[in-house]
């Protein structure tokens, strides 16, 4: 859910990267445009006709299926080398005249080889416009360079050709034996900006002032048609963070509300960053979010050097759950009993790689154990003490500290933890609405890797949000994929959220097989209940709205649309009849 910036390079951006080639000539010599072509979207043609889905559901409250297992990372390549999919561009999806684009840079970089010793230039028609070296490695291991706002687009209408070159003079020998993967050439759209919708033609920063807090929106957007009750929530949220972690706020918070999903719906460093949007497709936990964030911002002012594991576990203790409010006695249980539980040296040691729901509600599990039979002040100052220089791994520094707080060791208090969840009372409905909550969230990155990847929180742009808006686009944190399949499965997403919070697990899955069926044929609806949610978003978008939120029964659906270039909500009501949506109100 929430990110610091230590350890992270970005935020968000989406693939508008158009064919690649790779380059042997001198590269200081510019290279020969080759013909290139636009990638375009997995075929959205329907398999099936749409139907009405059925509303023969499975009973509420039977198991769902097993938990996915976490994706196997991809061994990195032997050479030093770089491919077109590794490159990002934003604002996403689209460039217009004007922006200021940021450059992401994802290599593969041997082991043998420091990042820090690679450079990258950037250029655009054979000009330079950015260079510099890889920064370090990403939460998924990449070897990362960011170049932000490099290239300023302003009348530039047309196709640009773009290099990215790696280690452009060939000071690097050992581990980059071949120099002919080490540059790929993208033509860019850069298209015209009166094509740009109103609203986002004219965007510009808004902001409001609370007593505990300084909120930056955008114009045109759901947090600026929503500011008044988001101020409220902002309010509480914010004095909820402190009362859980009993340390009044030091300074005003700068929290900025964007129309834009980022990884788990937020971000932290100086600034708090949250994701408010009505199509909110990685869980509606706003004020969740908010809570944990703020949680974040608050505990460096007693413990700046925390570290990564209790930063995290602390924020969900804080906020009183991960995504809502719940027991962390009993969800932890519920992780021993669906055989999901990580032994904590190994989460302590490598945290954000874990299945991050799994990750996070250990922490703040295993948190409330130390809580509960120490006391909240002894903890505090335990938790403030632990630091990566007390030992040369992490698991090793919480060791070190547990004896000298505690009087145990960190496997000693593994194993009363794990003695004390046994001994709770089996909760069945908790084991369910875990497992279906890890699914759902497998299900939710596997379509942002597919669809939406820079959203994607191993590999995301987290930007300074300070620095973007005196520097950047607001379009860099509004701007995102609306392609009909992003509104098709979002809203299913969506649905699969609201009938899990709901406690209709089975509603829930049967959505999530249906996505997945999506995803495992490269974007073909082959399903019937996804071809109907994708034939009615067709017939929305026919008529001017955008689709928001869908709620399906039987041949009747709900739903949520905002019209073209504006954020106002409005709520219609629609009929099968036959194959064709038909609006009835």
């Amino acid at each position: 859910m929430a990110r610091t910036f230590r350890g992270f390079i970005g935020l968000f951006a989406l693939f508008i990267l158009v064919g690649c080639t790779g380059l042997t000539a001198d590269p200081l010599t510019p290279p020969v445009a080759t013909a290139v072509s636009s990638p375009t979207d997995p075929a959205l043609e329907t398999a099936v006709s749409p139907t009405a889905p059925s509303t023969d559901l499975p009973p509420t409250n039977t198991a769902p299926p097993a938990v996915l297992p976490t994706e196997t990372a991809v061994p990195p390549q032997p050479d030093l080398s770089i491919e077109e999919k590794d490159v990002f561009l934003y604002p996403v999806p689209n460039v217009y005249a004007g922006d200021r684009v940021t450059f992401q840079v994802l290599a593969h970089v041997p082991d043998t080889v420091d990042p820090r010793s690679v450079t990258v230039h950037v250029l655009v028609n054979y000009q330079d416009v950015a260079e510099g070296t890889l920064s370090g490695r990403n939460l998924g291991g990449d070897a990362v360079g960011l170049f932000e706002w490099a290239w300023d687009t302003t009348g530039e209408v047309g196709d640009q050709l773009v290099h990215i070159i790696l280690d452009r003079y060939d000071t690097i020998t050992e581990g980059d034996e071949n120099r002919d993967n080490n540059q790929v050439a993208l033509t860019v759209p850069v298209l015209d900006p009166q094509t740009l919708p109103p609203n986002e033609r004219n965007a510009t920063w808004v902001s409001a002032e609370t007593a505990c807090c300084n909120v930056y929106v955008v114009s045109g957007t759901a947090a600026y048609r929503d500011l008044p009750e988001l101020l409220v929530t902002v309010e509480t949220a914010v004095e909820k963070a402190a009362l859980s972690i009993e340390e009044e706020l030091g300074r005003k918070i700068d929290i900025y509300l964007i129309d834009r999903v980022i990884g788990q719906g937020g971000y932290a460093g100086n600034a708090i960053v949250v994701s408010y949007l009505d199509r909110q497709y990685a869980s509606r936990a706003f004020a969740e979010v908010l809570t944990h964030e703020a949680v974040h911002i608050i505990d460096r002012q007693f413990a700046p050097e925390r570290i990564t594991f209790l930063a995290e576990g602390l924020a969900v203790w804080g906020t009183g759950g991960h995504y809502k409010i719940e027991d962390l006695d009993q969800r932890s249980a519920a992780l021993v009993a669906l055989d999901q539980y990580v032994p904590l040296q190994q989460l302590i040691d490598n945290f954000y790689p874990i299945q991050h729901e799994i990750g996070y509600l250990e922490s703040a599990g295993f948190i409330n154990y130390l809580i509960k039979t120490y006391g909240w002040p002894q903890f505090k100052q335990f938790y403030a003490d632990v630091t990566a220089e007390d030992a040369p791994i992490m698991s090793q520094a919480v060791d070190v500290n547990l004896q000298q707080y505690f009087g145990v060791t960190l496997a000693q208090a593994e194993a009363n933890w794990l003695t004390y969840l046994a001994g709770l009372p089996e909760d069945r409905n908790q084991i369910i609405d875990l497992q279906t909550t890890v699914r759902y969230f497998n299900v939710m990155r596997r379509y942002q890797r597919f669809y939406d990847p820079t959203a994607y929180f191993l590999t995301a742009w987290l930007p300074y949000p300070g620095a973007l808006q005196s520097e950047g686009n607001p379009a860099d944190l509004t701007r995102h994929p609306q392609d009909e399949i992003n509104v098709t499965l979002e809203v299913m997403l969506l649905a699969s959220d609201t009938a899990l919070r709901a406690g209709d697990y089975n509603r829930a899955n049967v959505l999530l097989d249906s996505v997945t069926r999506v995803l495992d044929n490269d974007g073909v609806f082959i399903d019937p209940l996804a071809a109907s949610y994708l034939n009615l978003v067709r017939t929305l978008a026919a008529q001017g709205y955008e689709a928001q939120s869908v709620t399906l029964e039987g041949d009747r659906a709900i739903v949520q649309v905002t019209g073209v270039n504006t954020a106002v909500l409005s709520n219609l009501n629609l009929v099968l009849s036959g194959q064709n949506w038909i609006l009835s109100n």
